[in-house]
């Protein structure tokens, strides 16, 4: 990964997500992947905003707990454009 730029910890976030399509609270990828919650959250925040993860945050939810999960297409079209870039598309 880090021979494209890819941050490890992201990857790590979206393999996580790819394995729990039901989708993850940021408290559970930050103990499943060893890493700490706000590392964790703030890469959730931003493939959020990248539109690559989803939440329930906007919707009804129960006290602080937030799922998040994978945008498979989204992710699938990222891939293929970082392909087609280094392929000289």
């Amino acid at each position: 990964m880090s021979a494209f730029g890819v941050s490890p910890i992201r990857a790590a976030v979206i393999r996580e997500l790819a394995r729990h399509p039901d989708g993850e609270t940021s408290g559970q990828i930050a103990r499943d992947l060893e890493a700490t919650y706000h590392t964790v959250f703030r890469h959730l925040r931003e493939l959020e905003e990248l539109g690559l993860v989803d939440s329930d945050a906007e919707g009804d939810r129960q006290g602080q707990r937030v799922v998040y999960r994978l945008n498979r297409h989204a992710r699938d079209r990222e891939a293929e454009r970082l392909l087609a870039y280094l392929d000289g598309r």
